[in-house]
């Protein structure tokens, strides 16, 4: 569940945003739409963790993942734009890799007594 309490932010005077709040619970579809400088791309950045409100509370658990994929990207010159969506789900990967590694040193051991079998268990 995604918590948003009483978030305000202003550039300058200006505010964008006063006491916006809402919830968004673990099986929840959104959309987000407005107007050209509503928002959307502001409530995005600091929902991701990229821009600090300038007041208000976020609420996200640690085991929730938010990708954000910015209008302007700033590509490196050799990627191509299927290798830096990728980016996002580059923990995924990585913990995939290491339980593939983890199952195959379990599937090749044959010391199933030693302390180091039960520590990899």
């Amino acid at each position: 569940m995604i918590s948003v309490e009483g978030l305000k932010v202003e550039f300058g005077v200006k505010p964008l945003f006063n006491d916006v709040s809402f919830v968004i619970n673990d099986r929840d579809r959104i959309a987000l739409v407005g107007k050209n400088g509503a928002g959307k791309s502001t409530m995005l950045k600091i929902l991701c963790g990229l821009q600090k409100p300038t007041s208000g509370v976020v609420a996200i658990p640690n085991e929730t993942t938010i990708g954000y994929l910015p209008q302007v990207m700033k590509l490196q010159d050799d990627t191509t734009v299927k290798q830096e969506t990728r980016k996002a789900f580059a923990h995924n990967t990585e913990m995939k890799a290491r339980l593939d590694k983890m199952q195959q040193e379990m599937a090749d051991r044959t010391d199933y007594e030693s302390e180091s079998y039960a520590q990899l268990v």
